[in-house]
């Protein structure tokens, strides 16, 4: 008899008809989150499919209402409900509705058409990045990582992430939507060709926009004569096959470059924050990619270790 009463009393708590607000939600995330393991297209990202199915007319009656709808009709709403999400998310809209996961997946790369952004400042300069010949990047279509052919010119993402730097994430929005470069418009999480076909268009360059600056495009071809990115992969190469002998050779080089970039920035005023357009990132900052990072001692001088907390190269 006992045994009964507790079958009746976990059925009652695990009813509809027994839900708070807060209990409906918990479930609520819980069936969202099985249906879209189920139902989700690799390409579309889950958080637009729960975008849009809380969007629907179903979700935004019961859930505003729950409260309200009396217990024994409680059951009927959530079956209602689940219906509609489970149609919402077989239909996608072929429209953005601004969920903010394309920019979590990647700043956009600049075409030469995103010229005319930077030079009217829609864009600003200190929140763009060059990336160089020959460092590895990460396809925008796939995540697969590649080998660029050519220079890219980025927006910045945000520190520790993937994230475009203008997107607001508090309230999921682009600071600068109605200027967005080519690439984002173009973007299309129901449809990937639109981003495909642009691909193929020209990229921008370092040399479009500092046309006519010709002694600065000058230094940055010297730059990239004397640190370019395969000679800090060669570096790197010869202290694995040396097991550290060169670590001096590399450090020097490490410090070549960051001279170099003083050099300029102070010679010809340039803004600090502008040097990762003009010159890419910096060759300390890239020896994560090698697994290493440089620390800089009270003296000043400086080590290379192992990117591990406490290990030393």
């Amino acid at each position: 008899m006992q045994e009964e009463s507790e079958g009746i009393s976990e059925l009652s708590i695990n009813h509809p008809s027994a839900w708070d607000i807060d209990r409906f939600r918990a479930n609520w995330f819980v069936f969202v989150e099985a249906l879209l393991k189920e139902e989700t297209n690799l390409l579309i990202p889950s958080r637009r499919i729960r975008w849009q199915i809380e969007q629907t007319p179903a979700f935004q009656e019961v859930a505003a209402g729950w409260d309200k709808i009396k217990g024994s009709q409680r059951l009927d709403a959530w079956k209602r409900l689940l219906l509609a999400a489970e149609e919402a998310s077989r239909t996608i809209l072929p429209a953005c509705v601004q969920c903010g996961e394309c920019c979590r997946m990647g700043s956009p790369t600049l075409h030469l058409e995103d010229l005319v952004l930077l030079r009217s400042g829609k864009i600003p300069w200190d929140q763009l990045i060059t990336l160089r010949k020959g460092e590895p990047a990460h396809s925008p279509f796939d995540g697969k990582p590649f080998v660029l052919p050519q220079e890219r010119i980025k927006v910045r993402e945000k520190d520790g992430l993937r994230e475009c730097v203008f997107l607001i994430s508090q309230i999921e929005r682009c600071s600068i939507h109605v200027d967005r470069p080519v690439q984002c418009r173009a973007q299309a999480c129901w449809d990937p060709i639109p981003a495909r076909d642009t691909a193929e268009e020209p990229f921008l360059l370092r040399e479009h926009i500092f046309e006519g600056a010709d002694l600065l495009l000058e230094i940055i071809a010297e730059h990239e004569t004397r640190c370019g990115f395969a000679a800090l992969s060669d570096a790197f190469e010869e202290l694995s096959r040396s097991n550290g002998g060169n670590v001096q050779e590399v450090l020097r080089l490490l410090s070549y470059e960051e001279h170099f970039r003083q050099f300029v920035s102070d010679k010809f005023k340039i803004p600090a924050q502008n040097m990762e357009l003009l010159f890419g990132r910096s060759f300390a900052r890239m020896s994560t990619l090698f697994g290493f990072r440089v620390v800089e001692e009270p003296d000043g001088t400086r080590r290379l270790l192992v990117d591990e907390p406490g290990v030393q190269a």
